[in-house]
């Protein structure tokens, strides 16, 4: 049950940092080109969605298989719940990279059920408006800064298992 755990874990951490980094390396890039001149905002609705949809599915994933992964590695709930714990190397480890998460689940909200939608929606109606510029502006900056989170968030994983 434990590798079974990891590997889903590993897994589904994959994926979302890889769609992060996919989505700005190529697909942002992609969106200059004359060829989606009049359609970013439905070209970025239509990624958007599918995205969110399968972020938010990988962060129940992370979530439930990160639970399973402390308790078949032999942590008890009543560890768990004890001050001792989050202050040795692990637990302190574990801390951060549990809190990193929690900003990363409020920062997606606010992106994938507001700043995102909006952008998107104004980009083709409004493509040259101050609050298109701002919505967009406020969404790659939300995008960003989940990225570096989520590449922190794996640095903090690391380092439970290395020290």
């Amino acid at each position: 049950m434990y590798y079974l755990s990891i590997y889903t874990h590993i897994l589904s951490a994959i994926f979302w940092i890889g769609g992060m980094l996919f989505t700005a390396a190529v697909l942002v890039p992609a969106t200059r080109h004359k060829l989606l001149k009049n359609k970013k905002g439905a070209f970025f609705t239509l990624i958007g969605k599918k995205f969110s949809r399968i972020s938010w599915v990988l962060f129940i994933v992370l979530t439930v298989t990160g639970i399973t992964n402390l308790l078949t590695r032999g942590f008890t709930t009543d560890q768990l719940l004890t001050a001792s714990f989050w202050t040795d190397i692990f637990g302190g480890n574990l801390f951060i990279k549990l809190h990193l998460f929690a900003v990363v689940l409020i920062i997606s909200g606010i992106h994938d059920f507001y700043a995102g939608p909006k952008a998107a929606e104004l980009m083709d109606k409004q493509p040259d408006s101050k609050k298109t510029k701002t919505m967009r502006k406020l969404s790659s900056w939300l995008g960003r800064i989940n990225l570096l989170l989520g590449l922190a968030i794996l640095y903090y994983a690391m380092r439970l298992l290395r020290g």
